[in-house]
């Protein structure tokens, strides 16, 4: 079957995608877990921490985006509750949460060290 596709060479490079998103989604939280570390619910910026090295390196990938995603949603709904976020960080919680999920249905994709099944 030909696809309509304007790059059909590139299909080759199929677990790329996954592995980026997997690598931008773990600076992310990196990111989040360093801001975090300063508040008062400090525990999550451990788990945002954990969990970002173990995207970063791809172990695990499916069961840390199940964490990640319920720890987007805690730390989306404190934050909702102490002040009202504006609409670039609801955006971005919402990406990164849409990121992780796709990460669970895909895989970690390139240079990971997680095993199919």
């Amino acid at each position: 079957m030909h696809t309509l596709s304007v790059f059909p060479q590139m299909f080759f490079l199929g677990l790329v995608a996954p592995f980026l998103l997997r690598i931008t989604v773990s600076l992310f939280l990196i990111y989040l877990g360093k801001n975090r570390y300063k508040k008062i619910y400090n525990w999550s910026s451990v788990i945002y921490i954990i969990s970002s090295i173990l995207l970063f390196v791809g172990i695990y990938t499916q069961f840390i985006a199940i964490v990640s995603i319920l720890i987007l949603i805690f730390d989306f709904y404190l934050e909702q509750k102490k002040s009202e976020l504006s609409d670039e960080k609801k955006i971005l919680y919402v990406m990164s949460a849409v990121i992780l999920l796709s990460l669970l249905f895909t895989g970690a994709g390139f240079l990971a060290f997680d095993r199919p099944l």
